[in-house]
């Protein structure tokens, strides 16, 4: 039986298979129980119970969340959800030794109307649920106290939050004393500051919620001050950061500020590692903190006297958190393609806020049955690629044209109507896509006209709002498009069949003429020999196959006539001819009759061909040859008159048709060989041409024919060389490097590896985009709270890197410029490359680094590129190895420095947590965590560019392609063409073109990607 740990004080409690109510023999607590499906599941509960007595509900939720999941029906699971959104705890009263429930996360809304208590009890037996009831009567009655108490507080303008006990000595910490300081000055700048050493000091413990409640809502800044890692992470300590930073989700204007000391700032827990930190053992720490507070409040004056107000305590439109959760589950049972559940919860959330845009979204994907708008925006995107055809006729049948002809050329018994008809008929069909695009934008659009779509517009935010009319854009645009490619490509198809019908129509005339008049001297000979026969005619037999003949002819000439004649006399002549002689002159007549049948006829045809061949015409001569099979020697004949043919075509230097035509002789004479050897010249004639591409895949393909491997090399060399001449420097260095072992290629790969730099003219940052324009000015949009976009009086800027809540340029004469509020360093000079994040990194002409990193990279030397992640840094060498320092999240060659293995890199991206390296063969590599799938590369080819965000990476091929490996859904970058260069931010990426636009795509929040304006932005060098 498995064992599940008693949720007031940690006591075990056995479970039997029947039971899900018991009471706890240590504290007597009554509590319900989980299924006691197996050991394992008893196991996570007691871990999930042992979070939440330590008041760690976030972790606690995460292992509840867990098993709602698996089992949506487990009652006492969802009952556990729902303790930990409130921060349930249940603490001993000293009076009546009972165990009562005491609220560390009050919220405004009922836990009577959260979603998982409202599950647990449909899930839940009479018993449970009236226990239930009576659990969360008590915690109401606690929430509805604190909400009492927190309405009579006055608002806070700052939060301070610190550790104030050591857990080992019992002391007060030095974090206390920072935290007291700082609530002086900030005092007696005119702040109102919750400080809980004195704000608290006249409450008791178990009271302290409602005052933190209302100060945590209140207040427009929190300062979260450590000195220690674990001092961040203390469970109370979190506690408060943790809620503030939840509410910075719903209200912007709030702040939270950590401020350390002592420590290395890359030991801030992650969730406040990527906001603005200040360091307290900086001189002028306190004026700057000061000065950033005074920006989010706004206010240029202290005041003398702050006003007394009472905190303004507002119900969530809705049912607030429950409507959230009810969101939450609803995404989720999208997510697992449970649309009837989704649907239920939408429902719900509809009957709390009938005016939820996000609910009739929501219920609008139930209909569509997809699970996100990008999944919707997806599958339309597939249904767009695989649009059925349509067969279209591209023209009518040119009939008056092909009557003239069989009119004309027809040869009645020797070449007749309806073999001429056949040989004219073609194919006049052509595909069209066009009704189907129309058909594929009409579908995709109605959706944005359904009801539930109609409504989620009209009471979406604004932000959901405008996300859905740009999705309902990029349709109606995308169809659009679609729609128009299709017209053109069926009209192009239109009239490669009509040009393809003319082309066909006139050589199949040329080829009918010709046969008309070899069938016009078969007919004439025909003739002839009929009327030498009939001369000749001794008796009845002679003339009557003489009338056949002539009855064959019908209308030619006086065949007719002839015929009648012939018929007559035959009819006199075997009636007088009854005799034995007459059976011997008919045979005779009989050999005569072969001899023109067997001999005769066939000659004449074999001689016309002999004629052909001495002219010359040796492909009609062949034709001719095989048209009478096996007489006389006419196979071999035919066999030599192809053979000289291909001769004349090697002679007159049509090398490909020689080759293909000695190829079909087979093993006549030498053909094999000839058949190399034409091969061999036309590779030849591509080489002396410049195609040096197809010289080298025809040199390959003769399997080393008078050394044709060399001169396969050999054209790819010159290929290689003409896309560098070109300007075309990443291709034509993965064409050197595929060289590798021939002349210099390996070399000159490197070499111009060398020549592109790492100068950046498109960067993306956390949450602003920066473009250095061909003018030297530079151009920035997106969050702009620390300046960071305030660029537009800088000049003579050769590149620019976004970083961190700032921006940083590199001048044409080598210094660097940054944005207001970070760090200058105006002794940099003989700068190359720049890259910023939290920190810079600085690459200079001697191949050493500058940075203003903690890091020590002064042993650094040789080095042609940098790259700053978040808290490490990347430097690729000359040699193609690569170094890096800093945070290693692995400690070994898994984590994002573990690059000491990498070789032949010619470029690196670091990202938040991982690095990226592109090698000279086109292929990339990448360490660090790959939680998100950034690392996820191995397949990729022909790639010529890289660059790594926070959770992304990002790849740019050689055809002016994107790929994309990662997290962020919202990045589509399937359209893109003719991209020259790429940067990733924190949840966007941006391409430049090479006409100088940009474009960007993902997270827009702040108005990162609102590019579509910049023009001129300089390529990169």
């Amino acid at each position: 039986m498995a064992i599940i740990k008693c949720k007031m004080c940690g006591g075990d409690i056995v479970l039997n298979e029947d039971k899900t109510l018991g009471t706890c023999e240590y504290c007597g607590s009554q509590m319900t129980l989980p299924k006691a499906s197996d050991e394992q599941r008893a196991a996570r509960f007691n871990r999930g119970n042992h979070f939440r007595r330590q008041g760690e509900f976030d972790k606690a939720l995460a292992v509840y969340e867990s098993i709602v999941r698996e089992d949506d029906a487990d009652a006492e699971a969802h009952w556990c959800c729902a303790l930990c959104r409130f921060g349930i705890e249940y603490v001993e009263d000293p009076n009546t030794f009972e165990y009562l429930p005491t609220c560390h996360r009050a919220s405004f809304d009922s836990f009577l109307e959260d979603v998982d208590y409202l599950a647990a009890l449909e899930h839940s037996d009479g018993i449970t649920r009236r226990q239930y009831q009576r659990d969360a009567a008590k915690i109401a009655e606690v929430q509805k106290g604190i909400l009492a108490t927190s309405r009579n507080e006055e608002p806070f303008d700052v939060f301070l939050c610190y550790k104030e006990t050591d857990d080992q000595t019992k002391e007060r910490t030095r974090d206390s004393l920072d935290a007291q300081e700082i609530y002086y000055q900030l005092t007696q700048a005119g702040y109102r500051v919750f400080f809980s050493r004195i704000t608290l000091e006249d409450k008791a413990g178990t009271e302290y919620e409602p005052y933190i409640f209302a100060a945590l809502n209140s207040a427009k800044v929190m300062v979260a001050v450590g000195s220690k890692p674990e001092y961040f992470n203390a469970v109370w300590v979190k506690n408060e950061w943790s809620r503030f930073l939840a509410l910075m989700r719903m209200d912007r204007s709030k702040l939270l500020l950590p401020c350390y000391k002592n420590m290395d700032p890359y030991d801030l827990p992650e969730q406040l590692s990527v906001l603005q930190s200040y360091d307290m053992g900086k001189i002028g720490f306190m004026q700057d903190l000061i000065r950033g507070i005074k920006k989010v409040l706004a206010k240029d004056e202290p005041k003398a006297q702050p006003a007394p107000q009472q905190v303004i305590v507002r119900e969530t439109a809705g049912g607030g958190a429950n409507v959230t959760a009810l969101l939450d589950r609803g995404a989720m049972a999208l997510e697992d393609r449970e649309w009837e559940k989704a649907s239920g919860y939408y429902d719900q959330v509809l009957n709390l806020d009938a005016r939820n845009g996000a609910a009739y979204l929501g219920l609008a994907l139930v209909k569509a049955q997809c699970p996100s708008l990008d999944a919707y925006l997806s599958k339309l995107s597939r249904q767009y690629a695989n649009e059925p055809e349509q067969v279209l006729e591209a023209c009518e049948p040119e009939t008056a044209r092909i009557n003239a002809a069989v009119e004309r050329l027809a040869v009645p018994g020797y070449l007749e109507a309806e073999t001429i008809r056949e040989a004219f008929a073609f194919d006049l069909t052509y595909p069209s896509r066009e009704a189907a695009a129309e058909e594929n934008k009409k579908r995709a659009l109605s959706w944005f006209h359904d009801r539930s779509c109609i409504r989620a517009k009209q009471y979406a935010d604004p932000a959901l709002k405008a996300r859905l009319d740009a999705a309902e854009r990029e349709i109606a645009a995308a169809g659009g498009s679609r729609i128009e490619a299709a017209r053109r490509d069926a009209e192009a198809a239109r009239q490669n069949v009509i040009r393809a019908y003319q082309a066909h129509l006139a050589a199949q005339e040329q080829r009918i003429e010709a046969e008309s008049l070899q069938a016009q001297e078969q007919r004439e000979e025909t003739y002839q020999n009929a009327c030498r026969l009939q001369k000749k005619a001794v008796n009845g037999k002679h003339l009557q196959v003489a009338g056949e003949y002539f009855q064959k002819l019908q209308d030619y000439k006086d065949s007719n006539e002839r015929a009648v004649v012939c018929a007559k006399k035959a009819r006199r002549k075997t009636i007088a001819a009854r005799s034995a002689a007459g059976i011997v002159i008919l045979a005779v007549l009989a050999a005569v009759i072969y001899l023109l049948i067997a001999h005769i006829i066939p000659g004449s045809r074999y001689r016309s061909a002999e004629a052909l061949l001495a002219a010359g015409k040796y492909e009609e001569a062949a034709a001719a040859y095989q048209a009478l099979g096996d007489y006389k020697d006419s196979p071999n004949k035919a066999l030599e008159a192809s053979y000289r043919a291909a001769e004349k075509l090697l002679k007159d230097g049509r090398y490909e048709e020689a080759a293909a035509a000695y190829q079909a002789l087979g093993d006549y004479k030498d053909s094999t060989y000839k058949a190399l050897e034409a091969s061999y010249r036309a590779a030849e004639k591509l080489l002396e041409d410049g195609r040096y591409e197809e010289a080298a895949v025809a040199f390959e393909a003769l399997d080393n024919f008078k050394g044709s491997v060399e001169k396969a090399k050999e054209a790819s060399y010159r290929a290689a060389e003409s896309l560098a001449e070109g300007g075309n420097l990443y291709a034509s260095a993965s064409a050197f490097y595929r060289l590798s072992g021939y002349r210099d290629a390996w070399d000159r790969c490197f070499a111009l590896w060398g020549e592109i730099t790492q100068r950046e003219t498109l960067s993306a940052g956390w949450d602003h985009t920066v473009g250095v324009k061909s003018d030297g000015t530079v151009v920035a949009v997106g969050e702009n709270e620390d300046g960071q976009c305030e660029v537009s009086d800088w000049t003579d800027i050769a590149a620019a890197s976004a970083g961190f809540h700032y921006t940083v340029g590199l001048k044409t004469d080598g210094t660097a410029v940054w944005t207001e509020d970070r760090p200058s360093a105006a002794d940099w000079k003989d700068l190359v490359a720049i890259s910023a994040n939290n920190y810079t990194i600085g690459l200079k002409a001697d191949g050493t680094v500058v940075t203003t990193a903690y890091e020590d990279v002064s042993g650094w030397k040789d080095i042609k590129a940098v790259s700053a992640g978040a808290f490490f840094l990347v430097g690729l060498k000359t040699d193609g190895t690569v170094v890096a320092v800093g945070d290693n999240d692995f400690g070994n060659e898994f984590g994002q420095c573990g690059v000491s293995d990498w070789r032949d890199v010619v470029a690196i991206a670091a990202g938040d947590d991982h690095t990226v390296g592109l090698k000279a063969d086109g292929t990339v590599v990448a360490v660090g965590k790959n939680e998100d799938g950034q690392c996820e590369v191995s397949d990729w080819t022909d790639v010529v560019a890289i660059a790594a965000g926070f959770y992304h990476t990002v790849g740019l091929k050689r055809d002016g392609t994107v790929v994309v490996a990662g997290h962020f859904s919202e990045i589509d970058v399937s359209e893109w063409t003719n991209i020259t260069a790429i940067t990733a931010g924190y949840g966007h990426i941006a391409g430049l073109k090479a006409d100088g636009t940009v474009v960007a795509t993902g997270w827009n929040n702040d108005g990162q990607c609102d590019v579509d304006g910049w023009r001129g932005i300089k390529q990169p060098e």
